[in-house]
C-alpha cells in the first residue's frame, strides 16, 4: 500500500472517530496533519483552525496551522503563529526556521537574515540551523560565507551529508575541482549511494578528463 493510500485510510479512521467526538483537538488537529502530508493544505487549514479553536494554548496545534497557511502562502496568517508559538517556547527552533522563510518569501531579507542568524547563536550545537544560514547565503550569492555554514554544520553532525553536498557544489563553481571531489569521497564514505555526490563526481571527473 502507498504512503498516501495509508494517510488516506488514517483520514477515514479519524473522520469516524470524529463523528463521536466532532470537537476533540487532538483528532482535528490529526485530520488537519493528514491532509497536510496530502498537500491538501485548505482542508488543513480548516481542521487545524478548529483544533487551535478548543486548545488555542497548545503550542503544536498553533505551530501546525502555522505551518498550513505558510505553504498555501497565506505568510501574512503564518507569520503571527510562529511568533506565537515562540513566545511560548523562546527556544522553538521550528518556528524560527519557518518564521525566517516566510520573511524571505514576503521580500523581507534582512529579518530573514537576522532570525536565520539567531537560530545558530541560541542553538549553535544545531547542525540544521547551520545549514539553514547557508542556503539562505546561498540563495543570495554569497558562496563564501556559505561553505563557512555548511563547514559548521559538518562539525555539529558529521554525517550531515547534505553539508558535504553543497560544499562540493560551490567549489565546483569556482572550478576549485580538487577540493570539491575531496568533500564528494568524505560524503560518498557515509553513504555510497547518494545519487546527487555520484552525478557531481562523475561530472567534476568529465571536465578534468
Amino acid at each position: 500500500m502507498s504512503s498516501e493510500a495509508t494517510l488516506l485510510n488514517q483520514i477515514e479512521d479519524i473522520k469516524q472517530q470524529l463523528k463521536k467526538s466532532p470537537k476533540n483537538p487532538e483528532l482535528l488537529n490529526d485530520l488537519g496533519v493528514g491532509y497536510y502530508l496530502l498537500g491538501r493544505y485548505d482542508e488543513s487549514i480548516s481542521e487545524l483552525e478548529k483544533a487551535v479553536s478548543e486548545e488555542p494554548e497548545n503550542k503544536s496545534f498553533v505551530f501546525n496551522l502555522a505551518n498550513s497557511y505558510s505553504e498555501a502562502e497565506q505568510f501574512d496568517r503564518a507569520i503571527p503563529l510562529y511568533h506565537d508559538v515562540i513566545e511560548k517556547d523562546p527556544q522553538h527552533i521550528p518556528s524560527f526556521n519557518n518564521l525566517a522563510d516566510c520573511y524571505e518569501a514576503i521580500g523581507d531579507v534582512p529579518k530573514a537574515k537576522e532570525l536565520f542568524e539567531y537560530i545558530t547563536k541560541i542553538a549553535p550545537e544545531n547542525a540544521l540551523s547551520h545549514f539553514n544560514l547557508g542556503n539562505f547565503k546561498l540563495r543570495n550569492n554569497n558562496h563564501i560565507d556559505a561553505a563557512k555554514c555548511y563547514q559548521n554544520a559538518i562539525e555539529c553532525e558529521p554525517r550531515f551529508i547534505d553539508a558535504y553536498y553543497n560544499i562540493a557544489w560551490i567549489l565546483t563553481k569556482i572550478k576549485a575541482f580538487e577540493n570539491a571531489l575531496e568533500y564528494i569521497d568524505q560524503g560518498l564514505e557515509i553513504n555510497p549511494d547518494h545519487g546527487d555526490l555520484k552525478k557531481l563526481r562523475s561530472k567534476i571527473r568529465n571536465k578534468l578528463g
